[in-house]
């Protein structure tokens, strides 16, 4: 397993899935988006990187395939393979995505030479001949089951139009009658319950012969069938019943001609999800700015250029790139420097960064920039806390710590904010030193924040540890977010309390109290031993 559940949630790579499904533009691609997953081989991950840059050479043309609305119809190919009937909105969501099958195939054939890899996803979908026209012939894009769908319809609708015609000219010749017209309500014919009737008086009924149909609800109108007309409205009856007869044959026809396609519309639809998955993974990468990093071996050397936190850059801050490198012999980064002053955001930057690689995804990153692929990515950020367990804050991390150096190995990727803190801050540095050569003996590569002096004065005793620090404005009071490499930081805490309000004259005896700091504890200590 590449990263825990914690550490998945505390470097927020679900949110990058949600990223790429919100580019997405099918269903079916939105649930491949949402299950990502990470690759297990350098091929795979390559393949994958390769396949995005595809995707943004396309979007480049400008050009986005047509796959937007696209509908998942294998189920209802997969229930006319079963031998059920379609209904016509049915059949017309098959029709589109027919059509989206044959355009996308197209396209992408045309680019073969220049997009092999989306080119041969698209090789699966199926050519279904004639049927997207056969379809497209047989039902109108209101729904309509077109005349031109079968002979056998046309015949018989055209029959029942040539009836509907007859009736309504004997009715014209009634309602012209003054004899019959003065038995009416009104001078009108309506249908009821299928045939044609007119308004007669019921004082009148037996002076109309026919069939009452309804009337209304003061009784004092009756729609009857004029006795002249039973005999066409049976005959329109039968017709119409025709059309019924025809309109299912061929509803059942193309559900049939559906179903023999229904494994290859399975396949088709398969591809275009991992299409429209590559072309919103592009897009994420287009929005990113995000470039291909070259891949190292995982024993190899870390260097991010002005890399950028992902979900910031993606938010629309302004964000401050900044160069993480570890290079020769160096396997393990400390960051120090002011609270609120980016060293989480860029230990979660450089994780979060590992994960989408092996997911396959470009990243926010500037040329020449590298990375090993990592096996595994560790994290202990965040709130550490467990009060469920019974578990102090420093207990708790101590408990992450335990874990990580039992699973860390070679090729581990080991990120902790503010190593062995909430403790005696001499016994917390012997800790943190004590995890982080164990880390690193274990083939590690390891990432942490501090304000611990000892910690940060390991850059000068083993080379495998480099400083860097986050640089604090005095004349601003406020950070400036660049992460400066080889040196160490300064905490900077009675700045970033005043900035943030703490009251000036507590800074004043706060920074008259840290210069005598030291002097006074070892007075105190040697008074009371």
């Amino acid at each position: 397993m590449l990263a825990s559940a914690p550490t998945l949630l505390a470097l927020r790579f679900e949110a990058v899935r949600q990223a790429i499904v919100e580019r997405a533009r099918t269903e079916s691609g939105k649930v491949r988006a949402a299950a990502r997953p990470f690759l297990e081989t350098r091929e795979a991950v390559e393949a994958a990187l390769a396949l995005v840059e595809e995707a943004r050479t396309l979007h480049a043309e400008p050009l986005m395939l047509p796959l937007a609305g696209l509908p998942d119809v294998r189920p209802l190919a997969a229930r006319a393979a079963r031998g059920g009937m379609l209904d016509p909105q049915e059949l017309l969501q098959v029709t589109a995505a027919l059509f989206a099958f044959d355009h996308t195939a197209a396209a992408l054939e045309a680019r073969a030479e220049r997009l092999p890899r989306l080119a041969e996803i698209a090789r699966a979908i199926p050519d279904t001949g004639k049927l997207p026209s056969r379809l497209e012939r047989s039902i109108e894009p209101s729904g309509a089951i077109s005349d031109s769908a079968s002979p056998g319809l046309k015949a018989a609708r055209d029959r029942t139009r040539g009836l509907h015609r007859t009736i309504k000219a004997r009715l014209d010749d009634l309602l012209h009658d003054e004899a019959f017209k003065a038995n009416l309500q009104e001078q009108y014919y309506s249908v009821r319950h299928e045939r044609y009737v007119v308004p007669v008086l019921s004082q009148h009924q037996r002076l109309v012969p026919g069939i009452v149909h309804n009337a209304s609800q003061t009784g004092q109108t009756l729609f009857v069938e004029p006795e002249a007309l039973i005999g066409l409205g049976n005959e329109l009856a039968i017709a119409q019943s025709v059309v019924l007869e025809e309109e299912r044959q061929v509803l059942l026809e193309l559900s049939e001609l559906v179903g023999d396609q229904a494994e290859g519309i399975e396949r088709g639809i398969a591809a275009c999800a991992e299409l429209d998955e590559a072309e919103a993974a592009a897009a994420l990468s287009d929005a990113l700015k995000a470039r291909r990093p070259e891949l190292e071996p995982e024993d190899g050397q870390l260097a991010l250029i002005r890399l950028r936190h992902p979900l910031l850059a993606l938010g629309g801050a302004d964000v401050v790139p900044n160069d993480v490198e570890l290079r020769g012999p160096a396997r393990s980064l400390v960051i120090s420097g002011p609270n609120a002053g980016g060293k989480t955001i860029t230990l979660t930057a450089v994780g979060l960064v590992a994960l989408m690689v092996r997911a396959g995804l470009p990243v926010p990153v500037g040329d020449g920039s590298r990375l090993p692929l990592f096996k595994t990515v560790d994290s202990a950020v965040g709130d550490s806390q467990d009060l469920s367990r019974g578990l102090s804050t420093f207990s708790a991390h101590v408990t992450q710590l335990r874990d990580i150096c039992a699973s860390a190995g070679s090729g581990a990727l080991v990120l902790i904010d503010e190593i062995a803190a909430d403790t005696d801050p001499k016994e917390g540095a012997a800790i943190a030193t004590a995890v982080l050569e164990t880390l690193l003996s274990q083939g590690a590569v390891a990432l942490v924040t501090t304000h611990l002096e000892e910690l940060k004065a390991l850059a000068h005793l083993d080379p495998r540890f480099v400083n860097a620090r986050v640089g604090f404005d005095a004349a601003r009071m406020a950070p400036t977010y660049r992460l400066q490499l080889g040196a160490a930081g300064s905490s900077s805490a009675i700045d970033v309390a005043r900035r943030v309000g703490l009251p000036e004259a507590i800074c004043v005896r706060a920074t008259e109290l840290a210069k005598n700091a030291g002097g006074a504890l070892a007075q105190a200590l040697v008074a009371a031993n």
